[in-house]
């Protein structure tokens, strides 16, 4: 069963920045007056030659990296600066036009734009793979996850935690990078060498680490701590659009998979989440340490396997402490604390909207 739904994910959260690509470039060029469907298509087009890795047997191969939800932003960008190039350089569409009605017409009205946005994307890319560039976000995370003379340090946890938040925030991280985030290092290895040969999870030599602090109690649900958000909106939204995402993303969100609720509500790139979504792991990381440190549980050090119910985490990893599972419900209700003033700000404005209109 698993290759088939490898084969579905490949072929939606696998491609989403190419459609984000699509659908930005598509509203761009509608916003300002210009041929929407072929801005679209150019759009869908530039980032495809962006994504294509040349092989030395002349396969034709994308870089997946470039395509999934780690480079959510950059479809985006791209997206938007192909609207702005049918903006500048191509012609504004008009009812009475007699080319609206052909594509050949059509296309030459928007020649000169598709021309220069299909040679500079070339271009890109070419340099790109000459560079041999992948999405840079994913690699820094890896390899400063595994700095053994910081990996050890609070602080070090912390800001890595804010930064993989704030990466995820503006599209520049994904689902498998964020799965493995603090599971592998030296910290890792030395605290589960110790719970082996001790018999025992406490007094781990390196507690505050990120496989200790971020994944289990800094992520439940996922980026964001996801699952207090969606607490927050079953209790304190009177939106019933955020109410049918927040149905749909329940059970995803369980287990720690967020796609769902970060782009249908949406809260990636919304300034009205920014600062819960960054507040919420680092005060649920800092109450952990803060346990740990008071010795009310021990840290968490052994690996529970992925797609485990963010909940059950800091249970399972400190071998069934059940502290643990105290203090990660206490997490999730911090959090919805946490998000329930910018759900209520979100209620006010779209309120606020509806009666304008």
């Amino acid at each position: 069963m698993q290759v088939p739904f490898n084969s579905l994910t490949s072929l939606t959260l696998g491609i989403v920045a190419a459609i984000a690509a699509f659908a930005t470039a598509r509203y761009t060029a509608k916003y300002y007056g210009r041929d929407e469907q072929l801005a679209s298509i150019t759009g869908l087009v530039a980032y495809l030659l962006l994504a294509l890795r040349y092989t030395p047997n002349g396969e034709l191969t994308f870089n997946a990296n470039l395509l999934g939800m780690g480079a959510l932003f950059c479809g985006l960008l791209v997206g938007y600066l192909v609207g702005l190039v049918f903006r500048w350089l191509g012609k504004a569409q008009q009812v009475a036009s007699p080319n609206n009605g052909s594509i050949v017409g059509r296309s030459l009205d928007s020649l000169v734009p598709i021309s220069l946005v299909v040679v500079t994307t070339i271009l890109v890319g070419l340099l790109l793979n000459w560079l041999e560039i992948s999405i840079l976000p994913d690699q820094v995370i890896l390899k400063l996850q595994n700095l053994k003379a910081n990996q050890t340090s609070l602080i070090f946890s912390l800001g890595i935690g804010v930064l993989v938040t704030i990466l995820t925030f503006f599209g520049l991280t994904s689902m498998p990078t964020l799965e493995q985030f603090g599971r592998d290092g030296f910290a890792a290895t030395a605290n589960l060498n110790y719970a082996f040969l001790h018999h025992t999870p406490w007094h781990v030599p390196y507690p505050f680490t990120l496989g200790t602090l971020y994944g289990p109690f800094g992520a439940i649900g996922g980026t964001g701590g996801t699952l207090a958000l969606v607490i927050a909106i079953f209790l304190f939204s009177r939106q019933r659009d955020q109410h049918l995402i927040g149905r749909w993303s329940l059970m995803p969100v369980l287990f720690n998979f967020n796609s769902a609720v970060l782009t249908g509500l949406p809260v990636l790139g919304n300034g009205l989440y920014i600062i819960p979504f960054l507040l919420v792991p680092l005060v649920n990381m800092g109450i952990a340490a803060l346990a740990i440190a008071l010795n009310l549980m021990p840290a968490v050090v052994y690996n529970v396997p992925l797609g485990t119910p963010g909940l059950l985490q800091a249970f399972i990893g400190t071998n069934g402490n059940w502290m643990a599972l105290v203090i990660s419900l206490l997490n999730v209700f911090v959090g919805v604390l946490i998000y329930k003033p910018f759900i209520q700000l979100a209620n006010r404005l779209q309120e606020g909207v509806d009666q304008d209109v």
